[in-house]
């Protein structure tokens, strides 16, 4: 039998956090402290003002802006209505922002002024900045009585292999993933969690969450400064820190890194993609602070964990042991396929194999499973290159080019070869612009076979990352192999 959730609505949450800690600071946003009270109270009005445009129950809203405090009042306020709130990137294209328009039927928005012609179709919307300008006649009626499996929130994919799709959460696949952070995060209300995440994604709105659950303080930043960031973690004694590929990457350029600036931190929270293990062990050299690393995705918002009770069994290069409330299998070739708590139910616009019948989604990522159950993730199923016959994980390629000191960042793709079928091409940023190719073949040669090695470097100034810092595949084109 699967567990139940602490949460059946996902507005519960705040609604609970703000009678149980009403005085309590919940959110520090720049100059700007929210107690638990005052946030749960503008979720309040929130859902009276959505109401009162017009938005009702399984109304699909945009929200349209950058972190802020009304994206979590929003987000709340919807789910008190029974209303979907769709989180496209707010830094995407008009023409990527159409896209998920179209892929998610949503009908209304909630949204910061550059996005005024984006959502003059809508009738039922409403501008950021009178989100909160509303004295409601009476108070919001009691939540939606929806069943638990209605549509509540649809995030985007990373769209690490074409457009993001819109996944679609339940209430009950949201509050399982908020329950799963809070319970192998071990968070208390004595946390402070810094959200250098965007909430648009699920990552950042999960652990915001889950803070809430808790009564736990958050820093939030409309957008990501590594030096006030840093500057915010002594100052507001900061607990937990959650990191994405690029700000670690930041962080590690660092060099006036201290253990004294990170006295309060029990961890880095690591999840979204593969943490490079060398970058890592830098950081934690230099800060005294460890990484706890962990997996999930869109679709299955807590896959696996390491156990937070026990650092000295933490692994750099493993996600852990699956998540209470998750079920785990090995499908065709070694895919991991998962159920539980936190799956979604499937993507907005389009039917697809990875979501099966019995509740198990195929994640794409290739997996094994040590003796006591550890999960190793090896690659990915859609991007394993077959070069001579031999099947070559991108992963190992550019984990083997990510231990030189002088790169930064590497993304590996195939490239037709007419010898080998296939042939490895790397695309580097370099601390050091001496870095040669020769170089970097010569540093490969000792940590990976022959066929294995790139026969083309790339280097540029950045990879094309998402947000939650998984790198997207196909936006790497060689040019010349």
């Amino acid at each position: 039998m699967r567990p139940q959730n602490s949460f059946v609505c996902y507005s519960e949450i705040l609604q609970g956090a703000g009678e149980r800690w009403p005085d309590q600071i919940a959110l520090r946003f720049h100059d700007e402290i929210w107690t638990y009270s005052e946030l749960a109270s503008a979720a309040a009005i929130a859902t009276s003002r959505m109401i009162e445009a017009g938005i009702g129950e399984n109304t699909r809203v945009l929200l349209l802006m950058e972190n802020r405090p009304e994206y979590l009042i929003a987000q709340f306020a919807l789910s008190h209505i029974g209303a979907v709130f769709v989180t496209p990137n707010p830094y995407w294209t008009p023409s990527e922002i159409e896209n998920a328009i179209a892929a998610t039927a949503a009908t209304a928005a909630v949204y910061e002024p550059r996005f005024a012609a984006l959502t003059k179709r809508f009738i039922h919307s409403i501008p950021v900045d009178e989100l909160l300008k509303f004295s409601p006649h009476q108070p919001p009626s009691p939540p939606s009585t929806q069943h638990s499996n209605s549509a509540r929130y649809i995030p985007f994919s990373s769209g690490s292999t074409g457009l993001p799709k819109g996944v679609v959460h339940t209430d009950a696949s949201l509050c399982g993933g908020v329950d799963q952070l809070r319970r192998h995060l071990a968070l208390t209300s004595r946390d402070v969690l810094q959200i250098s995440l965007p909430l648009c994604h699920v990552f950042g709105a999960t652990m915001c969450a889950a803070a809430i659950s808790v009564g736990a303080q958050m820093t939030l930043f409309q957008r990501f400064n590594l030096d006030t960031s840093l500057a915010h973690v002594r100052s507001a004694g900061v607990t937990i820190w959650p990191l994405a590929g690029a700000v670690a990457h930041k962080l590690a350029q660092r060099s006036d890194l201290k253990p004294s600036a990170f006295a309060t931190l029990r961890y880095f929270m690591w999840g979204g993609s593969s943490v490079p293990p060398e970058l890592a062990r830098d950081i934690t050299a230099r800060t005294g602070v460890q990484f706890l690393c962990s997996y999930g995705m869109t679709e299955a918002m807590m896959v696996a964990f390491n156990p937070v009770d026990r650092p000295s069994d933490w692994k750099l290069e493993s996600p852990g042991y699956p998540t209470h409330g998750t079920e785990v299998r090995l499908g065709s070739g070694g895919e991991l396929e998962v159920r539980g708590v936190s799956v979604a139910t499937g993507y907005a616009a389009t039917a697809s194999d990875s979501f099966l019948d019995d509740g198990w989604f195929r994640t794409g990522d290739l997996v094994t499973f040590d003796p006591d159950g550890r999960m190793n993730i090896v690659g990915r199923r859609k991007e394993m290159l077959k070069v001579s016959g031999f099947q070559v994980s991108p992963t190992e390629v550019e984990d083997a080019i990510l231990a030189h000191p002088d790169v930064i960042d590497v993304g590996v793709v195939g490239h037709p070869d007419g010898k080998t079928g296939e042939a490895p091409v790397a695309f580097v940023v370099r601390a050091s612009a001496d870095l040669s190719a020769d170089a970097l073949t010569t540093w490969a040669a000792t940590r990976l076979a022959s066929y294995k090695l790139p026969r083309v470097y790339h280097f540029v100034s950045a990879l094309p990352r998402t947000p939650g810092g998984k790198l997207q595949r196909h936006k790497l084109q060689p040019t010349d192999t």
